[in-house]
């Protein structure tokens, strides 16, 4: 009997990572920011502190057992590991009985099948076309066996993991190895995480019982936190996320994005709100900004922008005209122009602030179409935020793109400067600022905002070349601020219209969404309001469809959100010591 529990003994040994399951993180807080695990995520899911024999903790895992995958790994990176090129130990793929039974008796009697139950094996990868993929790679740890195990791995589309995600790791591991070298006194904060899809399981089947066990992740995404010892200015932080699918881009934004962006994605069930890091560590400094283009520019080329075929043999052909006759040019591609498609409003929105990270900006060129007849319909009555109408755009550098010479309000410079007060544009008539860095919507503000060397201004993002009307702006005069407190510019035919503002999400207080080419604003006008359909009935409105926007601009009491409050409209007491109409009913 003694040799029966000394073999089983071994054999768990063999098959096990050695990892604690915990009831809280404290014993391997030191790989979170703060010591403070992400929040947000699902409360029954196992927190394990992964760790070999007697070698103490490698990294923190919070696993799923009903979707059998890790929803995140938080390490840290060490400069001095080697990457896989220079070392290319593989290790077997361990198991964790522990996360079956919290403090489950080592010696007693292994069974898989009982493992089966709360926890994948590699028998559900065989044959699938899905990696075991590494959530906390396995190349930036000196100790790669720690991450083999299934409860550090999710089911990747091996296309994805071995091309798009690994290109994406090895971009960031010399971003990181670039900064370390230069500031050399950081710790450097991770997490990588999935969203777990429920419609998608493997492996694959019908009739076996073992089919269908590990749910596959739709989005794996990656945060990271750069924390400078002593001069926070050196610390900065962004994200990037990336669809589970072959040749499908990695998209690079601030962790607060992420954050937005995570939380809409694990939302389609019930609200849950994602906060990866405290703070968002650094998110929205200068450092931050730049760091999202330094990763970019390490990305393949091809992984930077999708394109359609036609477009890709087009752009091709453009890149062998240049790289021709470089000795003696004969001639030369003096400009290329990019246009893309969006579904609707709101995937154009999502994207066009994905992509000012990445040094562009899309201006609409065609007028939102109109999906009803002049007639009356009750299909006019429907929320108009959920349509779905294309939106074509066209690519242009984003206004903080050195060389282009647009201020924050988007007036033409004649000349832009840098000084030690921030960037400067000289006008014909004035000296206004200009953008260092991307002009993002910041919602705690509830405004565009862009960083003017180290100051953050307001600023007028670069999104339309199309009046609220639908008539045509000028190609150099788009809509913008210019100075003013509403959108407008000037047209083709020589006149000047104001534009429906970039308030994707503006609403009325009757609770509906603003029409999508007639967001919340004055036009003109003494207050507020938007048109909800095309009958043209004018409603006060509020700038978004959070709980604290009110009407006319207002901003609700911190603890007392937009809500009915026994009345039978929305409102809510103001930050003026009033009270209005608000949006969203969120008086639960």
């Amino acid at each position: 009997m003694f040799l029966l529990c000394l073999l089983t003994f071994i054999v768990l040994k063999a098959l096990t990572g050695e990892a604690e399951v915990v009831n809280d993180f404290n014993t391997c807080s030191e790989y979170f920011y703060q010591h403070t695990e992400p929040s947000g995520m699902d409360q029954n899911a196992k927190k394990i502190c992964q760790m070999l024999e007697n070698e103490g903790y490698y990294y923190a895992t919070l696993y799923s057992v009903h979707h059998k995958i890790p929803l995140y790994s938080a390490y840290t990176f060490d400069p001095k590991c080697l990457t896989t090129d220079q070392q290319k130990s593989t290790f077997p793929w361990h198991i964790e009985p522990q996360v079956i039974v919290p403090y489950m008796d080592l010696e007693s009697d292994f069974n898989k099948n009982i493992i089966k139950r709360k926890q994948a094996i590699s028998n559900d990868y065989s044959e699938t076309g899905y990696d075991r993929g590494h959530l906390n790679p396995n190349s930036f740890q000196c100790d790669r066996q720690a991450t083999f195990t299934l409860t550090n791995a999710a089911p990747m589309d091996a296309c994805f993991n071995r091309i798009q995600w690994k290109n994406s790791e090895s971009s960031l591991r010399r971003l990181l190895m670039d900064q370390l070298k230069e500031d050399e006194d950081a710790v450097v904060y991770l997490v990588t995480g999935t969203v777990p899809n429920p419609n998608s399981r493997i492996p694959p089947g019908e009739n076996s019982v073992d089919s269908q066990r590990v749910t596959v992740p739709s989005h794996i995404w990656t945060a990271v936190c750069y924390k400078h010892n002593t001069k926070d200015e050196k610390s900065f932080s962004f994200g990037y996320i990336g669809k589970n699918q072959p040749e499908i881009s990695i998209i690079p934004m601030s962790v607060s994005t992420l954050n937005t962006k995570l939380s809409e994605l694990y939302s389609s069930s019930s609200q849950v709100s994602i906060k990866i890091f405290v703070d968002d560590c650094f998110a929205g400094n200068v450092k931050s900004e730049n760091a999202v283009k330094m990763f970019v520019t390490k990305l393949p080329e091809y992984q930077r922008l999708q394109m359609t075929a036609n477009v890709l043999n087009t752009f091709n052909a453009g890149k062998r005209v240049s790289d021709s006759n470089i000795d003696s040019p004969q001639y030369e591609v003096t400009g290329i122009s990019t246009k893309i498609r969006s579904n609707s409003l709101h995937s154009y929105s999502t994207m066009g602030e994905e992509m000012k990270n990445m040094g562009s900006a899309c201006l609409i060129t065609t007028s939102i179409k109109r999906m009803f007849n002049a007639e009356k319909s009750e299909l006019r009555k429907r929320d108009v935020f959920e349509q779905s109408e294309s939106v074509d755009c066209q690519l242009v550098p984003e206004k903080s793109v050195a060389g282009w010479q647009t201020a924050a309000d988007g007036s033409l410079c004649q000349e832009v400067s840098d000084t030690s007060f921030g960037c400067k544009c000289t006008t014909e008539s004035d000296t206004k600022p200009c953008c260092s860095s991307p002009c993002l919507y910041r919602k705690e503000q509830k405004s565009y905002l862009c960083y003017s060397g180290l100051r953050l201004i307001q600023c007028s993002p670069q999104y339309s070349l199309i009046t609220y009307k639908g008539e045509r702006c000028k190609d150099n005069y788009p809509c913008a601020t210019y100075g003013y407190d509403y959108y407008w510019c000037w047209k083709d035919s020589g006149s000047w219209d104001y534009c429906s503002p970039p308030l994707w999400q503006s609403k009325a207080k009757d609770g509906n969404y603003c029409r999508n080419n007639h967001a919340c604003a004055k036009y003109g006008k003494s207050e507020p309001y938007c048109y909800t359909d095309y009958d043209n009935d004018k409603k006060p409105c509020c700038i978004s469809d959070d709980c604290f926007s009110a009407v006319n601009g207002k901003i609700c009491k911190p603890h007392y959100p937009c809500g009915y409050h026994g009345k039978t409209y929305l409102w809510c007491y103001t930050t003026d010591d009033s009270w209005d109409y608000c949006c969203k009913n969120c008086g639960h």
